[in-house]
């Protein structure tokens, strides 16, 4: 069997850490990498030359930061809570959204550590939220990402570079509505997959971690097999 290389990307206001459980289980298939913004300690940047093929898993505005020269190396793209573009794209909902993340901006200017507990706590829901360390805590980065958050924008011909791609949403998502998840779906569906998962919310790839690996798993093997 074939070797894979796992290289994972965080969202907004996570870390490396988010990604632990999957790297337990896929090491069996390979070498896993986390990518980490640095938010709460010193950044952690991902070496793109390899032989192996790539299976690229993101979560949320992650997918946002990947590189297009990564995106041709990947074999499988995993997009977890992911959108092309954060707000929705009618003009009165989209006002009333973007509105609503410049409130959470203003609010991140003065009192981090309270905007992140609630951003958790929506995140997380409807499951229990974990404590933060905010140690080491880059409040500068958090703002300057959170302020891109509303302009950021891929579109379907960034994303097709990778070989196959694998959607996964919570049909409780309070931060990205699911049929974000499934726009991406109709515009790539010659080359995607699209899985929701139940009762699961934005933080999904941690806190639905078997049932996301449970829809994978046969996807890699095929991988794994298809290039050994």
């Amino acid at each position: 069997m074939a070797k894979c290389r796992f290289i994972a990307f965080h969202g907004w206001g996570f870390d490396r850490t988010f990604w632990q459980s999957w790297q337990d289980h896929l090491l069996e298939f390979g070498t896993f990498q986390a990518y980490d913004r640095g938010y709460f300690g010193n950044p952690n940047n991902i070496e793109e030359t390899d032989n192996n093929q790539t299976v690229l898993i993101t979560h949320s505005f992650g997918l946002h930061w990947v590189k297009e020269s990564l995106l041709e190396q990947t074999d499988l793209l995993v997009i977890c809570g992911g959108f092309l573009y954060f707000h929705p794209y009618a003009a009165q909902y989209k006002r009333r959204s973007r509105l609503i993340l410049q409130e959470m901006i203003n609010n991140l200017e003065v009192k981090p550590e309270e905007v992140l507990e609630k951003f958790y706590k929506n995140c997380f829901a409807p499951e229990n939220s974990p404590k933060i360390n905010f140690d080491g805590l880059n409040h500068q980065l958090l703002l300057d990402d959170l302020r891109r958050l509303q302009n950021s924008t891929l579109d379907q011909e960034q994303l097709e570079k990778a070989g196959k791609i694998c959607i996964l949403h919570g049909s409780d998502d309070h931060i990205v509505p699911n049929k974000k998840g499934r726009q991406i779906y109709n515009q790539l569906q010659q080359k995607a997959q699209y899985f929701e998962i139940k009762a699961a919310g934005h933080a999904l790839p941690n806190t639905h971690y078997e049932q996301s690996l449970e829809f994978l798993k046969p996807e890699i093997a095929e991988l794994t097999n298809r290039k050994s």
